[in-house]
């Protein structure tokens, strides 16, 4: 059987929803494991709010994140104008818009580099990025935590990993703005065909003249591998750079949660020992992404309790109430710096769990512990209450946070 709930559950997608939504996933988890809701552009789109459920999603096969290769969408231009359908075209031959056996082999090369004894490798360079970022803070007055401390750190890594020339990195201010502040959709359509197109010069620059880094190593031709082509290797470069600023939204999230909890900021001050469980007890509680999709069913799921979502139809696979799930977390709207449980689904789950999510974990353990090191006083600007987050479905990021180092 196919339950439809067709109606729009009760102050979902509202501005109150987007500053604090886990009311109203509170509520839908509680309802059923999943739930027919309208998106914010119209979509008809299934909510799941479960954890056992997600996680189930995330690993099925039945279940595709090539949505752009579904010819109901490829063929309705109303669906794609002409300029998001260049976008589209230009940087969407990545890893995560593949399935297999593409996916394996665009993944396998970034997989390698981000293993863990390439990204333990770079714990030297990523905490001196950490102590040139925080070493240029001298203003006495309030701080714009993204702006001045997460975005530089994220920026001086990812430039690092690719092997970007100073000179390459010169437009990554104006760029970074527009795509993480999203003022408009027109704006961060033109400026992600900037970066493609970036990308792709980058890439033409890599195959003319190699340098270390990990772009020069997708670019070479290793024996035995298949070579990635021009427009997969542009795609990949724009997905990691993308992908390695976004990490400033982590950063930026649990500094936000340690700053709102006095009393665990206080338990990590006196014991660093705490700083991996404290991280990953920021990704729980407040990751970067509200949920991971859209994807969509290949085939029928049926989810129980009288429950089945059609073959064909988009799934927004909601992480942030996942890792509230209080059948998976007890007390899961505490937040607990010491709490042993990690299986949260914060970086993803199966095949397309995030690739750089060891390198993400080393840059907030870094930047937390070399900040705390140098500004022990650290604390909000503004009440935490007065603390904005952007309206987006799947995207869980703040306006701005402003703190005091002093």
């Amino acid at each position: 059987m196919t339950t439809e709930r067709t109606t729009v559950p009760p102050g979902i997608f509202t501005p109150e929803f987007f500053q604090n939504a886990h009311p109203v996933l509170d509520d839908l988890r509680e309802q059923a494991p999943a739930t027919l809701v309208t998106g914010v552009s119209g979509t008809r789109l299934w909510l799941v709010p479960r954890y056992e459920e997600a996680r189930r999603l995330l690993t099925s096969p039945t279940v595709r994140k090539d949505e752009w290769k579904r010819p109901d969408l490829r063929e309705q231009p109303a669906a794609r104008p002409d300029r998001r359908r260049e976008t589209n075209t230009r940087i969407r031959a990545n890893m995560i818009n593949a399935e297999p056996p593409d996916h394996q082999r665009l993944r396998q090369g970034t997989q390698q580099a981000l293993s863990r004894g390439p990204v333990d490798a770079m714990r030297p360079r990523v905490a001196q990025f950490a102590d040139e970022t925080l070493g240029a803070l001298d203003a006495p007055g309030p701080v714009e935590f993204r702006a001045r401390i997460a975005y530089p750190f994220a920026v001086a890594v990812v430039a690092d990993l690719l092997g970007l020339h100073p000179d390459e990195q010169e437009d990554f201010p104006a760029w970074f703005d527009t795509l993480m502040c999203r003022r408009s959709d027109a704006g961060v359509r033109d400026t992600s065909l900037v970066i493609a197109h970036f990308s792709e010069r980058l890439v033409d620059r890599r195959r003319a003249h190699p340098t270390r880094g990990l772009l020069s190593a997708l670019v070479s031709k290793r024996e035995g591998r298949r070579p990635l082509t021009r427009h997969e290797l542009a795609s990949t470069a724009f997905l990691l750079l993308v992908a390695g600023i976004e990490t400033a939204n982590a950063l930026s999230n649990a500094m936000y949660a340690l700053l709102s909890h006095p009393k665990q900021l206080a338990a990590l001050l006196a014991d660093r020992s705490l700083l991996p469980g404290a991280v990953e007890e920021c990704l729980r509680f407040d990751g970067p992404f509200r949920a991971v999709g859209p994807r969509y069913t290949s085939e029928p799921v049926d989810l129980g309790e009288g429950v089945t979502v059609p073959a064909g139809e988009f799934l927004l696979i909601c992480v942030a109430a996942a890792n509230r799930d209080p059948r998976r977390f007890p007390d899961p709207h505490r937040f607990d710096i010491t709490r042993t449980d990690h299986q949260h689904l914060a970086m993803g789950h199966g095949a397309h769990r995030c690739v750089g999510a060891l390198l993400a974990r080393l840059e907030m353990e870094t930047l937390f512990g070399r900040l705390l090191d140098r500004f022990p006083r650290v604390r909000l600007a503004v009440p935490a209450e007065e603390v904005e987050r952007r309206p987006s479905m799947t995207m869980n990021w703040l306006q701005d946070l402003p703190v005091i180092l002093r």
